[in-house]
């Protein structure tokens, strides 16, 4: 199809493009940078990215920190019209990733505080804001973002520490796969690129727009789409068909091997991340287990089944101590291995290393309780006994289950299943809420990941857990901002008295503070 020309003077949503002669300051934030007519002449740049700082366009930390302030500023003096002087009577909520890395929280309470000039700070885990402010107790919050996915259980208002899992991955990853699907399409805009990102913006109002988990849905429909280019005075409208392309995108959560195609995320043991944890907290785990950014991270690492091995490969030792001819044969083994069988004495049968009776004349209840005591004891020392038999399988934590990215379904699966006793998993699965900009409007995908969880949940609460629910955000609440709006709660608690921190005690105690002023473990 051939694109329908729109004269600039009639298109209402036209773009107003910056020209770079006409940008005074030495850097752009926000929005405005995608309106910048010559993007290329510019170094574009996010300093948080895939949930932590962004180590792939930066090249040391004291860059990223300097842009994160820069849009902080921007953002409080621009967008909310607080002049940077009048900070020091404001307190100030920072939301924090469920699994979180005390450098990174340490140097931006640290901005916050003495760059920005804030009196007060109060930190909380994501996934305890989004329940307060959606008005749950409990619930397992399911957290897709554009570039990360966060799952934990809340319980009374506190997050379950076990439970928390973050995946590299989220809706920048949908449209990635949504526009490959499209250009394997005859999709009619042929120069599309992502790259580019008046494009990218196009490709994300696609997805937002059209993406569909309901099978109803799947049938070619005609739909339109503008594209507009800086470069460019008139605006063109294309039309394009779509069948199942919506409906498929949306699946590379589910099977994370989709998402590999396109984006890999960098390896964070060597960079300027994991050369500051030790100068900044004294300790190098921050990200939960692994200690540094990993495609998926727990706040308990999963299981795997290992192969017991046999008795015959196990170390023996010789016990000498013993006054017997025949030595004692002990088993050295790991506990996963099938401990050795020790030949005992057949009831009846004298024990060579039992004390010899004075005469026959003995006390009759002392020899009594001696063969009672050999009876109980089992088979024979001299005719070896059938060994005994353990599970053929044991399971042990799997470290490497950090470094791939675990489906949707499997995650929320392991993050419900770790929230403790089985009546909070029962009632876990009936209380799940999906948030974000990732999938939130998505139609049908609730149901969806529902239906799925039922075909993930472990053998042992097929009897117990009967179904699972997906409960939507409170209408009149966006849930892309409920991590917000739960904060705005939250420091209106009286209980959020005592966790404020002031900046002089952040000046004369420094992160030390944190242990004692939060709800969750430091």
């Amino acid at each position: 199809s051939r694109p329908e020309i729109i004269q600039d003077h009639n298109d209402p949503f036209k773009i107003d493009w910056i020209v770079p002669s006409l940008i005074n300051d030495d850097y752009v934030v926000g929005k405005k940078v995608l309106r910048v007519a010559e993007a290329e002449d510019f170094a574009v740049r996010f300093p948080l990215r895939n949930g932590c700082f962004n180590v792939e366009d930066y090249g040391s930390i004291e860059e990223v920190l300097g842009d994160i302030e820069a849009i902080w500023t921007n953002a409080i003096v621009d967008e909310l019209g607080i002049p940077r002087k009048d900070l020091s009577s404001y307190g100030v909520v920072l939301v924090i990733p469920d699994i979180f890395s005390r450098v990174e929280v340490t140097l931006l309470a640290d901005i916050l505080l003495r760059h920005l000039g804030f009196r007060h700070l109060l930190l909380q885990q994501s996934s305890a804001l989004v329940a307060y402010g959606a008005g749950f107790s409990s619930a397992c919050v399911v957290d897709v973002g554009a570039q990360k996915t966060s799952i934990a259980c809340v319980e009374s208002g506190y997050c379950c520490q076990e439970s928390r899992v973050s995946v590299m991955y989220g809706g920048d990853d949908i449209t990635r796969f949504l526009h490959s699907l499209f250009m394997k399409s005859n999709f009619p805009y042929h120069e599309a690129s992502l790259s580019r990102k008046y494009d990218w913006n196009m490709l994300n109002e696609l997805r937002e727009k059209y993406c569909t988990m309901n099978l109803s849905d799947v049938n070619i429909r005609l739909h339109n789409f503008f594209v507009r280019q800086p470069q460019e005075t008139n605006t063109q409208k294309h039309s394009f068909k779509v069948y199942d392309e919506v409906y498929q995108a949306p699946f590379c959560l589910f099977y994370p091997s989709i998402v590999d195609a396109y984006y890999s995320p960098p390896d964070y043991s060597d960079t300027f991340v994991n050369m500051v944890v030790a100068d900044v907290v004294g300790d190098s785990q921050s990200h939960g287990v692994s200690g540094l950014p990993t495609p998926t991270q727990f706040g308990f690492l999963p299981s795997k089944s290992v192969e017991n091995g046999s008795a015959a490969g196990a170390d023996v030792t010789v016990n000498t101590e013993d006054e017997s001819d025949e030595p004692l044969l002990q088993t050295t083994a790991a506990p996963a291995t099938a401990p050795a069988t020790v030949p005992v004495t057949m009831p009846g049968t004298p024990d060579p290393r039992a004390p010899t009776m004075a005469s026959a004349d003995g006390p009759a209840r002392v020899k009594e309780a001696l063969l009672a005591a050999e009876a109980s004891a089992g088979p024979s020392r001299t005719t070896p006994s059938t060994p005994s038999v353990l599970p053929s399988t044991s399971y042990v934590p799997d470290a490497e289950a950090q470094y791939s990215r675990m489906p949707l379904d499997q995650a929320v699966t392991h993050s419900i299943t770790h929230s403790g006793p089985i009546d909070n998993v029962k009632k876990l699965y009936t209380s799940i809420v999906v948030v974000g900009g990732g999938v939130s409007f998505i139609p049908g995908f609730g149901e969806l990941l529902a239906s799925r969880l039922m075909y993930t949940r472990p053998g042992y609460l097929k009897g117990v857990v009967e179904r699972a629910d997906i409960i939507s955000a409170p209408r009149d609440l966006d849930p892309r901002v409920l991590a917000w709006k739960g904060g705005a709660v939250l420091s209106r608690l009286e209980c959020a008295k005592e966790m404020w921190i002031s900046s002089q005690e952040w000046t004369d105690f420094g992160p030390r503070l944190l242990r004692d002023r939060v709800l969750f473990q430091w």
